[in-house]
């Protein structure tokens, strides 16, 4: 049997979930999938898949086997485009993961720009505020807002957040503005999961560090949720400018403790890979870094 026919089969298993899903896939039959992947784990002579009657997971030999399979593939791919020029243009499916409020908010509107300048290109966009594993769940690609730990993933930042502490006019008149961050404790916070509040907030301001610990009145694990709370008079928030941008501009919102800096946080695209990455995937990240370079909710400030 073909080794890459073989290498292909167990890719497109782990890649859609199951034998039926890599079957359609490849326009093969469950038999021939399962007689490919028992040929293949037979000629390695490991385990590949464990598999039962209701769950299929990968072993460690297959996770291995799985990353560099689907290099070699990608490396064919490539180097069968190189010789025929006409196959240039980027083609094929590109699986993204982003934040919600973002994703719907800032990414939503360039799909359409993104899939007029590459016909060739289909996007599957898979929205929730879960750090999701790329290469378990099978992403190709993720926007994430955050403060990136040490990773094996490769990132490329495109652009940053300031996170205001903010509340609507109606709530400062009649709860008063805080002048210092230790006055935060007598308000009513509106916490968003991923930012935290039952923590320590840190604060950079004139005097230096300051540490404030406050009990929020509410936890969400969605920032729109905090934001419209806010807008309707229910408390302080802690959100990133990409979200109340427009509401600081049109004073349904206000800033509070300007002369306090909380935290910045950047925005990246992280992907699996640098090597043999896809065209596909490349020229979406390029249009990305593109498309913000010039953020749309910094002009606030």
């Amino acid at each position: 049997m073909s080794k890459e026919i073989e290498m292909q089969v167990f890719v497109a298993i782990v890649d859609t979930g199951n034998f039926i899903n890599a079957a359609n896939k490849l326009s093969l039959s469950k038999s021939a999938i399962s007689r490919f992947l028992n040929s293949l784990e037979q000629r390695l002579g490991v385990r590949l898949l464990q598999r039962t009657t209701r769950k299929m997971t990968l072993t460690n030999e297959g996770q291995t086997f799985y990353l560099r399979a689907k290099e070699i593939l990608a490396l064919i791919s490539e180097s069968e485009s190189e010789l025929h020029p006409t196959q240039s243009e980027p083609v094929g499916l590109v699986r993204i993961n982003v934040p919600v409020s973002f994703g719907i908010d800032h990414l939503a509107p360039l799909w359409a720009k993104f899939m007029e300048r590459y016909p060739q290109v289909k996007l599957s966009v898979t929205l929730n505020d879960r750090v999701v594993d790329l290469l378990d769940e099978g992403f190709d690609l993720a926007v994430r807002i955050a403060q990136l730990p040490n990773s094996s993933l490769i990132s490329r930042k495109l652009a940053s957040t300031k996170v205001c502490v903010c509340a609507s006019p109606e709530y400062l008149a009649k709860h008063g503005t805080p002048e210092h961050p230790s006055e935060l404790s007598k308000h009513q916070i509106i916490a968003y999961n991923h930012i935290g509040v039952d923590n320590d907030l840190n604060f950079i301001g004139k005097e230096g560090s300051v540490n404030v610990r406050c009990q929020a009145a509410l936890h969400t694990n969605n920032g729109d949720t905090c934001r419209m709370i806010a807008l309707h008079h229910g408390g302080i928030i802690l959100q990133p400018d990409f979200l109340i941008g427009e509401d600081l501009k049109q004073g349904t919102l206000v800033e509070v403790l300007t002369e306090y800096h909380h935290k910045t946080l950047d925005i990246y695209a992280i992907y699996p890979s640098r090597k043999l990455l896809p065209l596909r995937v490349r020229c979406l990240i390029d249009f990305l870094i593109e498309e913000f370079k010039k953020p749309s909710w910094s002009a606030h400030q």
